[in-house]
C-alpha cells in the first residue's frame, strides 16, 4: 500500500446540452472511465473525492464555467492532488487558458491525469506534448467554427431556416418554418394595433392588459424562455421582423425564405412607415424622456437668464441649468442640477395644491356651493398628482401655465408663481389668490466649483432621503432563486441536471438561481424594499458572477 494519500478530483465537461436529460449521459460516462481509472490506481494512494465537477453545456474555448471555477479554487486551497480527465480537451481547448491553468496547479503541487492519453506535465518534453496537442485543439475548435457558420451563411442564402428561437406565428416541422393560424392572427393583431395606436409604449401597456403573453420557447431542457408580458424591445423587434414577410435575414441582408409569409406586402409598409416616423430624431425622443421642465422661467443670482444642457457619460444623461453665453461678462456663470431644482419646485408648489392650504382659501372665500367646492378639490388634487408622480411631459405643461420664473440666490431660491394661470387652473377668478402665497422660498448652498458658481439644493440640514425604487423584474428574479434554492436543498442525492430534468427546468439557469440564492440578506433586504443602486437591474444581477464573500458581492454590486 501507498504511504501518501493522493486526492483525486474528476472533471467532465459537454460542449452542448444535448442528452443532459438522460439518465445517464456523456458527462456520468467520463466520470466512470475516470473512476475506473482511479481505482486501478488504488495502491499508488489514490482517492476519489466525492465532489464532482460537471460542467454539462459549456464550450472550451474560455474559462466562464462554474465547474472549472470550483476546481481551480479547491486546487488553490490544497484540496486536491490530481485531476482526472478523460481527454485533455475536456479541461480546455486555449493555449492561453491552459497554461493559466498549469500556473495554478504548479503553484499547488498539483497536476492532471488524462486516462486515455499518457502525459507527464513534470517534463518539459511532456509539456511541449501537451502544448502541441493543445494547438491542434484549439486549430480544430476555430475551424469547425468557421466551417459552421459558412454553412450557415449558405443555407440562409436558400432561405432556410437554421435553428434559434421559433418566432410567434410559426412552428417548425421537418426543420421548416410553418404558420401557425392562431399565432399567426395574433402577429396581425399586434401590427394593427400598432398602426392604431401609433405607439409601442401604448402597444404594450393594452397587450399585457388584455392577457397577450410572449411565445414560449421550447428546449431539450424544458420549457423555461417566454411566456412573460410584452415588453418594448419585444414589439419593436416583432413589428420590423422581415422573417413575416417570407425572409431569411443574415448579418442584416434579407433573402427569400422557404416559407410562407404572414403579412402582405401593403400591410407591412404601413407598419415600417410608422416605425420610421416615429424613430426619427432620437435627440428629441430624449429630450421627450427627460424634458426640462423650467425652459426660459430660471434665473441666477444677477438676473441673467439660464439655459438647459446637458453631460454624457456612457449612457447616463446629467441635465443643468447654466447662466446663457452671451450674458457671461465678467463675473461667473451660475449652474444648477436640473433634477434638483426641478424636483425642489415641484415639491413646494404640489403643497400649495393641498386642500389645507390654499384650497381651503379659496373655498372660504367664494360664494361656492358644495359641489362647486368639490370640484375646485378634484382639480388640485390632480394638479397636486401631476407634479408629485405625474409623467414628465405633464409636469412640464402644468409648470408651462402657473411658474412665472424661478431665481436663484446666494442662500436660497424664489418661486415666483403665476397668478392668472394659477386661477385659470383651478377655475377660480384671479382676485381670489390676491391674499393666497405666491412667492416660494427654500434655502440651498451655493459653492464654486472652477469657473462657475453651482447652486446645491436643498439645503443639507432640509435633505429629503430618496424615495424607494422598486423593481419588479428584480424583485421576482430573487424570489426566484429562492425557490430554486429549496427545490435543490429539497432533493440533496440528486444532481442539478437531474432535478431540472425531473422538473422541466433549464439546467443552466437552475444552477445561477441557486448560485443568486446565497446574495448577502441585506443585498436581498435593500432590493425589496427598493433601496439598490440604480445601475443594479435583474439583467446585471443575473449575469454577475457573484463572489462568496458578503462584503464582496456588495462590492460589486455597488451597495459600498
Amino acid at each position: 500500500m501507498a504511504e501518501k494519500r493522493l486526492r483525486c478530483a474528476i472533471y467532465t465537461r459537454k460542449s452542448t446540452e444535448d442528452g443532459l436529460e438522460q439518465e445517464f449521459n456523456s458527462l456520468d460516462a467520463q466520470y466512470e472511465a475516470c473512476a475506473a481509472y482511479a481505482l486501478s490506481q488504488q495502491h499508488e494512494g489514490w482517492v476519489v473525492l466525492k465532489d464532482r465537477y460537471d460542467d454539462g453545456g459549456f464550450s472550451g474555448g474560455n474559462m466562464e464555467r462554474p465547474g472549472l471555477k470550483r476546481l481551480l479554487a479547491d486546487i488553490e486551497t490544497g484540496k486536491i492532488n490530481i485531476v482526472l480527465l478523460y481527454k485533455i480537451d475536456r479541461l480546455t481547448r486555449s493555449l492561453t487558458d491552459f497554461s493559466k491553468i498549469v500556473e495554478v496547479m504548479d503553484g499547488a503541487g498539483a497536476s492532471f491525469v488524462s486516462i486515455t492519453q499518457s502525459f507527464n506535465t513534470t517534463t518539459s518534453m511532456g509539456r511541449l506534448t501537451l502544448n502541441m496537442l493543445l494547438s491542434f485543439a484549439q486549430f480544430e475548435r476555430e475551424v469547425t467554427g468557421e466551417r459552421i457558420r459558412d454553412k450557415i451563411a449558405a443555407s440562409k442564402k436558400k432561405g432556410m431556416w437554421m435553428g434559434g428561437p421559433v418566432p410567434i406565428g410559426y412552428e417548425v416541422r421537418d426543420r421548416k418554418l410553418v404558420a401557425k393560424p392562431d399565432e399567426a392572427e395574433q402577429v396581425r393583431h399586434i401590427m394593427q394595433r400598432y398602426l392604431a395606436l401609433g405607439s409601442v409604449p401604448a402597444l404594450a401597456e393594452e397587450l399585457n392588459e388584455q392577457g397577450y403573453r410572449t411565445k414560449v420557447q421550447q428546449r431539450t431542457s424544458g420549457p423555461h424562455r417566454g411566456g412573460s408580458i410584452y415588453r418594448r424591445g419585444t414589439l419593436y423587434h416583432l413589428l420590423s421582423n422581415r422573417i413575416y414577410r417570407g425572409m431569411i435575414v443574415h448579418k442584416g441582408k434579407a433573402y427569400p425564405g422557404e416559407h410562407q409569409p404572414i403579412i402582405d406586402e401593403e400591410f407591412w409598409q404601413k407598419v415600417q412607415a410608422m416605425l420610421t416616423s416615429n424613430a426619427c430624431g432620437s435627440s428629441r425622443r430624449k429630450r421627450n424622456q427627460n424634458p426640462s421642465l423650467l425652459v426660459g422661467k430660471v434665473f441666477d443670482g444677477e438676473g441673467r437668464a439660464m439655459t438647459p444642457t446637458h453631460a454624457q457619460r456612457g449612457k447616463k444623461r446629467y441635465r443643468y441649468y447654466v447662466t446663457r453665453p452671451d450674458e457671461v461678462k465678467g463675473s461667473p456663470a451660475w449652474r444648477v442640477n436640473a433634477h434638483d431644482l426641478e424636483r425642489l419646485v415641484c415639491e413646494q408648489i404640489s403643497q400649495q395644491f393641498n386642500a389645507e392650504r390654499i384650497v381651503h382659501g379659496l373655498a372660504q372665500g367664494c360664494d361656492q356651493n358644495a359641489r362647486d367646492v368639490v370640484k375646485l378639490r378634484e382639480r388640485a388634487t390632480a394638479n397636486h398628482d401631476i407634479l408629485s408622480s405625474g409623467k414628465a411631459h405633464q409636469k412640464a405643461d402644468l409648470l408651462e401655465r402657473i411658474v412665472g420664473r424661478v431665481d436663484l440666490q446666494k442662500e436660497h431660491v424664489t418661486i415666483m408663481l403665476d397668478g392668472t394661470g394659477l386661477a385659470r387652473e383651478l377655475n377660480v377668478t384671479a382676485d381670489l389668490l390676491a391674499d393666497n402665497r405666491l412667492e416660494l422660498i427654500v434655502p440651498a448652498v451655493k459653492v464654486r466649483r472652477g469657473h462657475q458658481l453651482r447652486l446645491i439644493i436643498p439645503a443639507p440640514n432640509q435633505a429629503i432621503a430618496p424615495a424607494p425604487r422598486r423593481d419588479p423584474r428584480l424583485i421576482a428574479l430573487v424570489a426566484e432563486a429562492i425557490t430554486a434554492r429549496d427545490l435543490v436543498e429539497g432533493l440533496p442525492d440528486q444532481s442539478i441536471a437531474s432535478i431540472a430534468a425531473k422538473h422541466g427546468r433549464c439546467r443552466t439557469r437552475l444552477g445561477k438561481l441557486v448560485q443568486l440564492a446565497c446574495l448577502d440578506p441585506e443585498i436581498i433586504k435593500a432590493i425589496v424594499e427598493g433601496r439598490q443602486p440604480e445601475a443594479l437591474n435583474a439583467k446585471r444581477l443575473a449575469s454577475a458572477q457573484l463572489p462568496f464573500a458578503w462584503d464582496e458581492q456588495r462590492r460589486l454590486l455597488g451597495f459600498d
